[in-house]
This record gives structure tokens, sequence and C-alpha cells, in this order.
């Protein structure tokens, strides 16, 4: 069924507006080679990069309880943030597990009910009848989403149709299979109608696996450095707005009127590392819907796995791209003594254009002059690395155990539109999946367990959005885009499909272990509160 709204309809403009929009460019860079004369824009530095808590598993289980809130935090800014957060801090606790351990954690929803109580969108005059599944809801409701982790999304398990109420707590048993993949993975809410709102607050935490590429050796010699990329949506006051469900023409859904990002929720923080050290990065974009391209200058990244799936060999590349729900890790060898900035180029659903992706040209802009960058777009210094003249010469890898299942016999074929649904005069109403915006009432894509099936996902929307397709429980390996076959395949969980009319990519996914129902979304987080998700059932 299609669901209906009564309010003023959107022009495809306002829709534009309540995204994510701005201008984006690429930055100018350096010599590629990593010996080259340090660059750095002298800005003041923040403190060293910290990481953030760590909560290991132990005795074959992680246990504890994680509590979302409201609550001020320092992030470096010289004023106190007021926003969504786990555990009162910007990111979360990291958790850290083995194959084989269960997940048996308490979450508890500290977050304040709306006006109004359950089922209003926080307006205290409005009946809950009216409430548009397809307009931000119930944002201080939430649940917790394992993000990649190839588990099961029944019952207490990584289940996104849970529900947790303000005051209220549920316990997750998440049983992690014995041959899990060990990768970085990550967790976060995802409870329709509020997830953009969470996770653009701050609500996000990563999640390793540990396993085979733990043991290389080049990889275990290196220190490891967790960074959990986000961009924190604030007003002028340092606080987070609420959404706008009713939103008029001229507001947005998710109106804010500044971005910083941070990493482990600092500002600008340094990276101190030794002339020849390798270090071992390990990057989560848990932005709520910004694309991320990162370049450390003068060094390129040598990539080994992606989305927690490690590749055969070391990637190098001097531009890292990473969509939201992302991850990338990285080996980065440190060159000449010096202080080297590493600039984060953002870009939106409506402004893609990033260097590292090659589906969009990137224009050249330079970062902002001053130490804080709060404009949505602009590219920015996120941290500087300092090498000091101290030598520790370390070698990479040249092989790693590369993720690589063999895939099950095709059963079906499916071609999938990520779609935006307008009304007769061709205004805005809804994203969807296929013409068709999320409703629980809608009856579920079905696949069947031990098979599987190669889909080809379709942006048919004519607005020149980016989406990026994610779905739960099972990694997939894209193999073609726009029609045309990779050299190497990827294995993925998340991907970004080209802003044009009829960009498409191809995969095939496994469909073993896990029977029942979860979903597929945009993770452009907004997209997916308003209606780009899909229930899909495994039977």
């Amino acid at each position: 069924m299609r669901v209906e709204s009564s309010r003023t309809p959107f022009t495809r403009r306002q829709v534009l507006t309540a995204g994510a929009l701005g201008v984006v460019g690429a930055v100018a860079g350096p010599s590629l080679l990593s010996g080259c004369t340090p660059v750095s824009t002298g800005l003041p530095r923040g403190g060293e990069l910290q990481s953030p808590l760590m909560h290991s598993s132990s005795a074959g289980r992680l246990e504890g309880t994680i509590t979302a809130s409201r609550s001020t935090v320092d992030v470096g800014l010289g004023h106190g943030v007021d926003t969504f957060v786990y555990d009162g801090a910007i990111p979360g606790p990291t958790w850290e597990i083995r194959p084989g351990d269960v997940i048996g954690v308490r979450l508890q929803n500290d977050m304040p009910p709306l006006a109004g109580g359950p089922g209003h969108h926080g307006d205290a005059d409005a009946p809950a009848a009216t409430v548009d599944v397809t307009r931000p809801h119930e944002w201080t409701t939430t649940n917790l989403h394992t993000h990649g982790l190839h588990v099961s999304s029944t019952g207490r398990q990584d289940n996104p149709f849970i529900t947790v109420p303000p005051r209220e707590s549920r316990v997750y048993e998440i049983e992690v299979p014995d041959d899990h993949t060990g990768g970085l993975f990550w967790y976060h809410p995802h409870r329709h109608g509020g997830v953009a709102q969470q996770v653009g607050g701050g609500m996000a935490g990563a999640l390793i696996v540990r396993g085979a590429i733990d043991e290389v050796p080049e990889i275990a010699a290196a220190t490891e450095q967790v960074m959990v990329l986000q961009a924190l949506h604030l007003g002028d006051d340092f606080a987070l707005l609420d959404p706008i469900p009713n939103a008029t023409r001229s507001e947005a859904f998710f109106p804010r009127t500044q971005v910083f990002w941070t990493i482990n929720g600092q500002y600008r923080p340094k990276i101190t590392m030794r002339q020849g050290e390798v270090q071992r990065w390990r990057i989560l974009n848990a932005a709520e819907g910004k694309l991320a391209s990162l370049r450390l200058a003068g060094h390129p990244l040598h990539h080994i796995a992606y989305d927690g799936y490690t590749l055969p060999q070391p990637r190098m590349t001097m531009d890292t791209f990473i969509v939201p729900g992302g991850r990338t890790e990285a080996l980065v060898r440190a060159g000449r003594p010096g202080v080297y900035d590493l600039v984060l180029s953002p870009g939106s659903s409506q402004r893609p254009s990033l260097p590292g992706w090659p589906q969009a040209p990137s224009t050249m802009q330079r970062p902002g002059a001053d130490g804080t960058v709060s404009a949505e777009l602009v590219p920015r210094v996120v941290a500087t690395v300092e090498v000091l003249a101290d030598r520790d010469d370390m070698a990479l890898p040249a092989q790693l155990p590369a993720f690589a299942p063999p895939l099950l016999p095709i059963a079906a074929e499916r071609t999938v539109e990520y779609t935006v649904h307008r009304n007769d005069r061709g205004e805005f109403e809804s994203f969807g999946i296929d013409h068709e915006a999320f409703s629980i009432d809608n009856q579920p894509y079905q696949m069947h367990l031990g098979t599987a099936e190669q889909w080809t996902v379709v942006n048919a929307a004519d607005e020149g959005f980016v989406h990026v397709f994610h779905i739960h429980v099972n990694p997939f390996l894209v193999t073609h885009v726009n029609g045309e076959r990779l050299v190497t395949p990827e294995w993925r969980d998340t991907y970004p499909l080209g802003p044009h009319l009829g960009d498409s990519f191809t995969f095939t996914m496994n469909l073993e272990d896990f029977a029942g129902m979860t979903v597929q979304h945009c993770h452009v987080l907004a997209h997916e509160d308003l209606g780009m998700m899909e229930a899909v059932e495994i039977v």
C-alpha cells in the first residue's frame, strides 16, 4: 500500500533543501609520494587521538548495558554539544568480540518522551491517527542494529522491528556464528522514523570481530587506530534540533545550521607516528548521510578491507572514499618527519562529487582557512599526523587472508528501483523502493534459504540523488557497475548508487544460515526515514 500524506506536498527544490545540500569538491593535494615535503595548514591542533572506550567479550559473551540519552558532551569546539549519545559519549564504546561469541547487552532508553505520548510526531495537539510513517516520528524511540554482522534477524537478535520506547529497556542476545569473518562492523539505532535523528546526533559505536586478518604478522605489529567519523548536526547554540515532520516549503525535515566532523568524538585531533612506522587505521563513516573522501597529505593509504571483508592484497590509493555506513581498513606508513593534514572532503546525496569515487567528476576547492569549519560540504582538516624523526622501519604485507566464500547457485534474479514518489503535480511525497514507500503492512520480498540471488539496483529517481544501498544479515559481491563488469568484484554490505537516472550496480548474494524477516534500505538515513526501505524475508 502507498502511504498518503494530508500535508502540503513538496516541490522538487523543497525536497532537495530537506536533504543534505551544498557544494563539494576535491582537495588539491601534493605529490603522491610518501616522502614528499610535509604539508600542513599550520592550524592549531587538538589533543592526541584517543580510542573510544573498549568493551571486550569474556568467556564467549559481551555483556553490559548501553544507555541512549540526551546529554551535553565536549568534543573540543569550545562549547558543549547537546545531543543524543550512547553512554554519555561520542561515539559509544567499541565492542570487541570473537567468532562464536554472544552479544548479550541491555539497551536502556533514557531519551525523553515526546510531547503527546506514543505514536506522535512530537506535536501534543496532533491525534495519533495522523502520524505519517514517511515523515520523522517517534524519534526518541529506539532499538539496536549490528550493521554488517551475519547474524539472525529474529527474536531478540538483530531485529530491526524491535521497539524500545523512552524510559524502557530491552535485552538483546545476538549469536555470532563460529565461522564469522574478522573485520570492522558497527552498531547504531534502527527504529524507523528516528534513525536519521539519532545517528545524526551521534549515536553510533564501532564493533570489531577478531579473525584471521589480525594474525597477519605485519598487521599484528601495527598500532591499531579505531577512527569513528561522525558529522554532528547542530543548531546555532550547538544543540541537536528536533525534526520538522510537517515542514513548510521553507523548512527542512532535519534542520541544522552547522555540521561538525569529529574523529572518536574529538575535533581535529593529532596522530603521532615514527618515521617508517606502519599503523592500521580502521575507519568508519558513521555520518547520518554524508559521503566522505579522505586524503593524508603526502601519504597513500593501503586498503586491506572494505566493510569488514578482507581483500586479497593491499590496494594503494591516495583518496579513500567511504559511503555513510561504510568502513575502510587501511595501513599507513609514515614518511619524512613533519606535520601532515588529514583532509576530509564531505559530499551529500545531491552533491556527491568527491575524489576517489569515479561515478561523479570532482571539482577542486580549498579547505576553509579558519580552525572551525561548520559548513556542511566544505573540505576541512579533521586531524593532523605528526611524524617524529625516530625511525621504526616496518613492512607492509604482500598477501591477505581474503574473504572469498564460494557462491551458491543463483535461484532468482531481480531488478530493484530506488524511486521518488510524487503526486499528480509532480510534487514530492516520499522516497520509496519500486515506487512503494515503506510500511510495516507491505508484503515483504521473499527469498529462499540455501540459495543465491542476483540483484541489479537502479537509480530510477530523476532528482540527481545518490543513494546508498544496505541490506541486513548477508553481505553481497558487487560484480557490475552501470553494466560494466568490475575487474575485481568486491564484497560489501553497503554500496553507493550513482546520481544519474539509470545508474546501477549488480551483485550476487548468498542466503545462508538465517531465515527470517529483515530490511534493505538507503543508508542516507533521511531517505530511509522518508520511505526508502523494504522488508525482505528469507524462508
